[in-house]
């Protein structure tokens, strides 16, 4: 349960407790059956008290043995301990899930915060709105593969004039989208799984830039007889990509769009 955070629940304490204690209620009623086998177990060697001696001598003396006395503080020390252990396991059972829950909640908003400012700063933004703005989809192509994809490495490969630098502009958005790409692919993968609203909201910005970029990326990927280039960044693509596709209408681009 608390593995993985849930993004509905979050981090809110009562919830917490009131789950922990519905989980706590189950080693309660182990417990309760422990103290019932025993008190059990107690009856059925009470007949066997008959062996045990009532009289011992004291000298010129007889002095008789109460055993029953003896019978009732072992039961009373014996629930004491049982109920006690139950009481103070609890506790600390609630209380250590409450600050794991919290520790969970801190470091996934921690992991959140570094994949939103990947995403949301302005050379980052920059790239993807040149990529929407510059890259037609396969669809706005007529469904042309070779036609898409010639006039995509024309776009990446173009210097306009006036630019300073030996690379492309277009190939320094490619670039620094696959770096932001790879990087929450890589976390998604091994660490923090994209789904329920961060997916839904993640996919939309992921998934408009990448089904345009996806076979330049490919393409580089068979030239450098690399077949894990950027292969988290594919992953995560392909599956923001189906998700949209899955779940929400195809989006229309909007030329005066912010």
């Amino acid at each position: 349960m608390f593995k993985k955070l849930r993004y509905k629940e979050g981090y809110n304490p009562l919830r917490i407790r009131i789950f922990t204690m519905f989980l706590a209620f189950i080693p309660a009623l182990i417990a309760a059956a422990t103290a019932f086998a025993v008190f059990t177990y107690g009856l059925e060697l009470f007949p066997r008290t008959t062996m045990l001696p009532l009289e011992y001598p004291v000298g010129q003396n007889v002095k008789t043995i109460n055993w029953d006395f003896l019978g009732s503080i072992t039961s009373l020390a014996t629930l004491a301990l049982i109920m006690g252990g139950l009481v103070f396991a609890s506790i600390d059972y609630v209380q250590n899930a409450v600050q794991r829950k919290r520790e969970e909640s801190q470091s996934s908003f921690s992991m959140y915060k570094e994949m939103y400012d990947r995403l949301m700063n302005e050379d980052s933004l920059a790239a993807r709105r040149w990529v929407i703005v510059n890259l037609p989809t396969l669809e706005e192509m007529n469904n042309d593969q070779q036609a898409w994809l010639a006039h995509i490495k024309a776009q990446i490969n173009h210097i306009p004039d006036g630019t300073t630098g030996e690379r492309a502009p277009g190939k320094e958005h490619i670039k620094r989208i696959l770096n932001d790409f790879d990087f929450i692919g890589f976390v998604n993968k091994n660490y923090w799984q994209m789904e329920g609203e961060l997916v839904e909201w993640m996919s939309s910005p992921v998934a408009k830039v990448w089904e345009r970029i996806k076979p330049y990326v490919e393409e580089e990927a068979i030239l450098r007889n690399e077949p894990d280039y950027y292969e988290s960044a594919c992953q995560f693509g392909d599956y923001c990509v189906k998700w949209r596709r899955d779940n929400r209408p195809t989006s229309i681009k909007v030329s005066d769009a912010t």
